[in-house]
């Protein structure tokens, strides 16, 4: 698809570029440096000959060399002919840092959409405008800024660069898990969450797609693409904005249309999403769904040592419709020969503290129950 060049890029230009430490300018390709980006740096701006060692273009069409991406670090009022230049230089995607857009009213808007009628015409995609950046873990490239991202096969989608922030860090300090990508998607001008779904949901290296939404502008298309990908793997997801003051806030800094009914509720979950309402739950549950396979139905094996376990995890899955079958009699004539008289071989299954001298019999007992042909997973 036509964000491959640019979430993938092999050479960015950064617009903007500063020799002052303070600048974003000089902090992206200082970062792009430490956090040893595999492609080519290109800094631009008409003001300075070198910066960090690079040499320093006037223009994005100056550069010799093809470009796949440009970060804009500019004033959002230069960067509708930024956008113009990148255009004929052939670039194929731009990511827009600056605020200034549609998310401070009328004149905002109409900035926004002189801007994105610029990109239509020479065909740029935009990732933003009023994004925190992107990173691509895989080739090093990181446009934002965080240093030291763990990697792994989440892909990260937020409208909020300090939600995305505490996810990464939670996942720096808890978990061995990391991340693929990660989009700051912004204002959504251009480039749409159900096009990131297309996008991840066809990458080989991601396991499990994460977002924080506040609002978008297309959800019967995001629903239509959340239902083919949570076919090949997850979408787990946090949407903010149900209150009015909720609203209000996700407004004034995104310019999302944010809202959350219990019918926009439910056609999430329709559409194979896992709708999560406590932000402390949300990386963890990406995390444990990145590691396991698919179910292969709705029929799921519990196996505990203790019955209390068991029964807590038989009654919130049978309230949430999952089956819970009975094991055939081959299987629990096998789990018997390993498990004390005492244990429970049924489903759920309770070995009664059959793995205590050996932990190995529980994951004998978790291969026996995985042949059942009764149980998905």
């Amino acid at each position: 698809m036509d964000l491959e060049r640019v979430l993938n890029a092999t050479s960015v230009a950064i617009v903007g570029a500063s020799r002052n430490e303070t600048k974003r300018g000089y902090q992206a390709i200082k970062t792009l440096l430490e956090q040893k980006f595999e492609g080519r740096i290109y800094p631009v701006n008409p003001k300075e000959k070198q910066v960090l060692g690079f040499k320093c273009y006037p223009r994005v069409s100056d550069i010799e060399d093809s470009v796949d991406l440009a970060l804009i670090t500019t004033p959002a009022k230069t960067v509708p002919s930024i956008i113009k230049d990148c255009g004929k230089k052939g670039v194929k995607g731009a990511v827009i840092i600056a605020g200034g857009f549609r998310e401070l009213g009328a004149e905002g808007k109409r900035l926004e959409q002189e801007m994105l009628e610029v990109a239509r015409k020479y065909n740029v995609r935009l990732i933003g405008p009023n994004t925190s950046g992107i990173m691509n873990l895989k080739n090093n490239l990181n446009l934002v800024g965080i240093p030291d991202v763990p990697k792994g096969d989440i892909a990260l989608v937020s409208q909020s660069g300090n939600m995305a922030l505490a996810l990464i860090t939670e996942a720096s300090i808890k978990s061995q898990k990391g991340f693929s990508y990660y989009v700051g998607v912004g204002n959504e001008a251009d480039v749409k969450f159900h096009e990131y779904l297309e996008f991840f949901g066809e990458d080989p290296d991601t396991k499990a797609i994460l977002m924080y939404v506040e609002g978008m502008s297309e959800g019967r298309k995001f629903l239509q693409q959340a239902y083919r990908t949570t076919l090949q793997k997850p979408i787990i997801l946090l949407k903010s904005g149900r209150s009015a003051a909720g609203k209000a806030s996700a407004g004034s800094h995104t310019g999302s249309l944010a809202g959350m009914s219990e019918v926009a509720h439910t056609a999430f979950e329709r559409a194979g999403i896992i709708v999560i309402d406590n932000p402390d739950e949300l990386f963890p549950a990406a995390e444990c769904l990145s590691s396991l396979p698919c179910i292969r139905n709705n029929s799921v094996g519990i196996l505990a040592d203790g019955g209390g376990h068991a029964t807590i995890a038989a009654d919130i899955l049978t309230d949430l419709g999952v089956r819970i079958p009975q094991l055939s009699a081959k299987t629990q004539a096998r789990l018997k020969e390993i498990l004390p008289f005492t244990a429970t071989v049924k489903n759920p299954v309770d070995v009664a503290g059959g793995a205590d001298a050996d932990p190995s019999v529980f994951a004998e007992c978790a291969r026996i129950m995985f042949k059942d042909h009764e149980i998905g997973g």
